[in-house]
């Protein structure tokens, strides 16, 4: 290989190390590290969870001293400022590491260059740009958080061959496989909050967690909760409230309430306009409070609010070979098309069987 496929390789397998930490850094970055010299895999490292050393940091202490004059290739630009850990910049520079190849610069902007420009000076050749999209994909939804101030939301939604999500009255169990059910539990585990209504939350007291053994047994926590409750009606006693070791933000156009919540429970006020809560409101909130990854799971009401403000960034479809008939209820609520012009587009990342459903993964 040549020096550019070499760079692209390593990347590639920074990449497969950030994985590690899919279920459990958040907020932090998936971050993956390799030190290699003479063709040679010297130390490897990822980061794990918020308060655990960086990826950098775990790969050039595997190293040892073998670091002097090598490569590392990492997939975001290390650190340069003193947060749960000391900077990795420092470290890279105090290693002698010869070489450090970089897929893409942080966005936050204690970070963003400055590591690169810290490095250059220090008389480190540094590579920027290798994969580049590749890796601001793996981590979306904290570029996301920075850069267009809202956390990356994918939208899930269960729905009949014929786009309906349940009957005219509501009934809805089951359109869809148990194991496609299974499957929205690891999707709920990927998320670092799950955001719903009052409305959805009341139709059958769901708790809207992790239940599945083997995932809360790779999580540290549940995801956060996020509810769209204008008048506080969910019930006290409701199954969402059971679950104390995550927050739960309720968005409410009630400025105080006589209710005796939790402490993990959240009280959001947020103006109404025609007596709906702005979404985009709820949405940049959430990042303020370090949320990279919301997941949308709620009926057509509130999904046509994200649809309207154009907040989709993923759907993720469960379609069951089922016809429910046009007196059923569709799943994205939309009715302001009056155009094809205006027709919202998506295009299908992957589909793959579950069972006897088909799961789309589809993107703006």
């Amino acid at each position: 290989m040549n020096k550019e496929e070499t760079d692209k390789y390593y990347i590639e397998e920074t990449f497969k190390l950030a994985l590690n930490g899919k279920f459990t850094a958040h907020p932090n970055p998936m971050v993956g590290a390799i030190v290699v010299k003479n063709g040679k895999i010297l130390g490897k490292g990822y980061h794990l969870k918020p308060g655990f050393p960086h990826a950098e940091q775990e790969a050039i202490k595997n190293a040892g001293k073998s670091a002097q004059n090598s490569t590392l290739y990492i997939n975001l630009e290390p650190c340069c400022h003193f947060g749960r850990t000391p900077p990795c910049s420092n470290l890279i520079i105090n290693s002698k590491i010869k070489r450090v190849v970089i897929s893409c610069l942080d966005p936050n902007p204690l970070v963003n260059g400055k590591s690169i420009r810290q490095l250059k000076k220090s008389g480190i050749e540094v590579r920027v740009g290798v994969l580049k999209n590749k890796a601001m994909r793996l981590n979306r939804g904290f570029f996301s958080k920075f850069l267009l101030k809202r956390p990356n939301i994918i939208c899930k939604s269960g729905i009949s061959l014929d786009g309906k999500v349940s009957l005219s009255n509501g009934i809805s169990k089951w359109v869809t496989s148990e194991e496609s059910r299974l499957d929205v539990q690891v999707e709920r585990a990927l998320s670092s909050l799950i955001f719903s209504s009052s409305k959805t939350v009341m139709a059958d007291n769901s708790s809207l967690n992790i239940r599945e053994p083997l995932l809360l047994k790779k999580i540290l926590k549940q995801p956060d909760l996020g509810i769209v409750d204008r008048t506080l009606k969910i019930p006290l006693n409701s199954k969402v409230f059971k679950e104390l070791s995550r927050k739960i933000y309720l968005f409410t156009s009630i400025k105080k309430t006589t209710k005796k919540y939790k402490k993990n429970v959240i009280i959001v006020y947020m103006q109404t306009r025609k007596g709906k809560i702005n979404i985009t409101e709820c949405m940049s909130f959430l990042a303020k409070q370090d949320i990279n990854n919301v997941f949308v799971e709620a009926g057509p009401t509130l999904i046509e609010s994200f649809f309207k403000k154009s907040l989709i960034d993923e759907l993720i479809l469960y379609i069951s070979p089922k016809i429910i008939g046009d007196t059923g209820r569709s799943f994205s609520g939309v009715t302001y098309i009056k155009k094809l012009s205006k027709k919202i587009k998506f295009k299908i990342n992957d589909m793959i069987p579950i069972g006897n459903n088909l799961k789309v993964r589809l993107e703006k």
